[in-house]
């Protein structure tokens, strides 16, 4: 395994985080709208913007005027790196212009080696997988970035995905130490939490991790409200939860794909938040367009709060626990905007062991290690013990206000550790790729769309011909 090996196959959205805002107050001295174009519109067309940067006149001296310009021409072949450009699919940063990068960061700070360049500079060999690379530069510049807020959340991402307990734990205790490098940064909190629990603490605040340790009450399984009854036929059944918008612009067409692919073989349940009477009369009329596939729906209320988004992400799990109980059968969990691709009990057979099946992810950190857009588990004491620790948690945050972004894939994740070592060998573990695929490939069990949320392409065309073949013609996908 080669150095940084975890941290290099990390998704680049995690790597735009830190990289996507750099503070250049230097930049003033240019053309504003080229500034605007390379720091805010994220324009990558280095034969169009160089002309325009070295044609300016800045009136600094001429090193400092050839070391920004240097800076800014990085910068602007480094925005190529962005996850938006390219629809969230993870593709490779080419070699060749990694090294033209590097060669314009070096050739600057050979110029000028002030403290907003290099910052700049770290945060440029990040974005573009330069591990190594940003990393010497820091520690060959420690007195000067010791401070630095954004360097510092670099190192402990870092740190975190390569396991360094010893070198997290120190960047940890220097964050913490001065609230205002934190701020009111969520994902700089997500990575101090995670990290504390890692290293053995349990942290109360931000999110609670304490529900991983002690017996909790189940959750209030009353806010349930059947619309459409399960059929108990004993049938695996997909568990789709949504709102009323993510259901006409994407879980019909997963029923459709369901039903395309696995026929009547499966169940659907549909777990609408908020639902009403109308979302309910164009759900019974789903059923009648798919004869002999068994439909059903329930709902709950969810108030209009601060983070509706993570509810809506978060709640379906603990539902998927009160359905597990409900169904005494087995439940496919998928996320809303997935489309199946191939036969369930055929992707089934392969997975050893069987009885929960949880989506695999060694490039990721800690608090994504399970993905949350697919699980199954099988109406045994394993899926339940499992569950019982996920709705646990997320139910207590929820309750508490943390509504933080990523909070399923926190309980997803950490969840595992608790079960006992033989559970754990238990577990069926597959790649994403292989249940749930960004990248659209033929032999994937269902397709996903991306950090973008749009599912250009093949994912599209699958779409729309399923649209066009089993709901109304004249709708829009």
């Amino acid at each position: 395994m080669t150095k940084f090996s975890r941290t290099r196959a990390m998704h680049q959205y995690y790597r735009d985080v830190f990289t996507r805002t750099l503070d250049l107050p230097e930049a003033d001295v240019l053309p504003a709208h080229v500034v605007a174009e390379i720091l805010h519109y994220s324009n990558s067309d280095l034969s169009t913007m160089k002309p325009k940067l070295l044609a300016a006149m800045t009136g600094l001296k001429a090193e400092k005027d050839e070391a920004l310009k240097d800076l800014m021409c990085a910068i602007t072949l480094a925005n190529n790196a962005f996850d938006h450009k390219k629809q969230g699919q993870q593709q490779a940063y080419p070699a060749a212009m990694a090294e033209e990068v590097t060669q314009y960061v070096v050739a600057a700070l050979q110029k000028d080696k002030s403290l907003n360049f290099v910052v700049a500079a770290v945060q440029i060999l990040f974005r573009i997988n330069e591990i190594e690379s940003a990393l010497f530069l820091i520690s060959n510049n420690l007195s000067l970035l010791s401070n630095s807020a954004v360097v510092l959340k670099i190192l402990l991402l870092i740190c975190l995905m390569e396991e360094d307990d010893n070198q997290a734990q120190i960047v940890i205790q220097h964050l913490t130490a001065d609230s205002a490098l934190i701020g009111e940064d969520p994902f700089t909190l997500l990575m101090v939490v995670c990290g504390i629990y890692r290293l053995g603490g349990v942290p109360e605040s931000f999110i609670d991790f304490r529900p991983l340790a002690e017996a909790e009450p189940l959750p209030d399984y009353s806010r349930y409200q059947w619309r459409i009854p399960h059929v108990g036929n004993g049938k695996t059944t997909v568990l789709v939860a949504c709102d009323k918008k993510y259901y006409l612009e994407h879980a019909r067409a997963l029923v459709a794909s369901v039903y395309d692919t696995n026929g009547t073989e499966l169940n659907i349940h549909l777990h609408v938040y908020n639902c009403d009477d109308d979302l309910e009369a164009q759900v019974r009329e789903l059923v009648q367009r798919f004869p002999n596939l068994a439909i059903s729906l329930s709902t709950e209320v969810v108030p209009v709060v601060r983070g509706n988004n993570v509810h809506y992400a978060s709640r379906r799990f603990i539902f998927m626990r009160y359905a597990l109980e409900q169904f005494a059968a087995p439940v496919l969990l998928l996320d809303a905007d997935c489309l199946v691709r191939q036969r369930w009990h055929e992707t089934l057979h392969t997975i050893y062991p069987k009885g929960l099946i949880l989506t695999q992810n060694d490039a990721a950190p800690m608090w994504e290690r399970v993905r949350s857009g697919f699980l199954y588990a099988d109406a045994d004491a394993l899926g339940f013990s499992y569950l019982d620790i996920v709705a646990r948690f997320i139910d207590r945050n929820l309750a508490s206000g943390n509504a933080v972004r990523f909070l399923e894939h926190v309980a997803l994740s950490f969840a595992v550790d608790v079960l006992p070592a033989v559970d754990q060998m238990r577990i069926g573990r597959e790649s994403a790729v292989r249940l749930i695929d960004v990248n659209h490939q033929d032999t994937a069990f269902s397709w996903s769309v991306a950090t973008q949320k749009n599912g250009d392409g093949v994912y599209q065309q699958y779409k729309t011909a399923l649209c066009e073949k089993y709901l109304a013609a004249h709708e829009a996908y």
